[in-house]
């Protein structure tokens, strides 16, 4: 089997996932954070299962994380409650209604309740290990830095602030997009990733961003 299955490919296969996208879509319908929007579960969701097929991982429990690991999202900026905690909670209640056993069921929850890197916690199973490096590989790269850009504008962030330094410890807000990525994305070396599929998918996309924030503070 190949590494790489896109979504469509997913789904051919799998083809009780396609429920699971179908309530992440709805969960995502109204949401305004281009950053944070359908297209980054369907990425995270690509590169969970190309991992899990590099670590002989169960490519459906990986999928299922990855479709519901941001499914309360959208209603965080609301409620302003933790969407990776709710997030379990609501995956468990679902997949065991859905027929799932409760291994898979409790696995997939808890994987979603550790996901948040910024949270500091350490996943305790391969799927949340699996989960967390898929979520940071969208957290790095090409894609990444657009995405940094895009909700640095929706927040009326600045491009950069030249007379601020760099913080040592993300703390849920940068200054500036630059500031952003020294306090948090550049933190996201390929060391730190659990898998070893994980590490070597993240070498590529670290060193283009770190060449494009060295490009950008030159041409400032």
């Amino acid at each position: 089997m190949e590494r790489k299955l896109k979504i469509a490919q997913l789904f051919e296969r799998h083809p009780e996932l396609e429920e699971i996208y179908g309530l992440a879509r709805v969960a995502f319908e109204a949401s305004r954070d281009p950053a944070h929007d359908l297209y980054h579960v369907v990425r995270v969701t690509e590169n969970a299962v190309e991992i899990a097929l590099g670590e002989d991982e169960s490519l459906e429990t990986a999928a299922l994380a990855a479709l519901l690991h941001d499914i309360k999202r959208p209603s965080e900026d609301i409620d302003g409650l933790d969407h990776a905690a709710e997030g379990g909670k609501y995956s468990l209640k679902l997949l065991l209604s859905m027929g799932y056993t409760y291994d898979i069921a409790s696995e997939v929850a808890l994987s979603i309740r550790d996901h948040r890197f910024s949270s500091g916690r350490e996943p305790g199973s391969a799927t949340g290990k699996i989960l967390q490096d898929a979520d940071r590989l969208d957290a790095i790269g090409a894609i990444a830095i657009a995405r940094v850009f895009s909700y640095s504008g929706k927040v009326g962030r600045p491009l950069h602030s030249p007379d601020l330094s760099p913080r040592d410890r993300y703390e849920g807000f940068s200054a500036s997009a630059i500031n952003h990525f020294y306090e948090k994305i550049l933190k996201i070396t390929p060391e730190s990733f659990w898998t070893g599929t994980g590490r070597e998918l993240a070498r590529e996309r670290y060193e283009f961003t770190v060449a494009f924030v060295e490009r950008f503070l030159e041409e400032w």
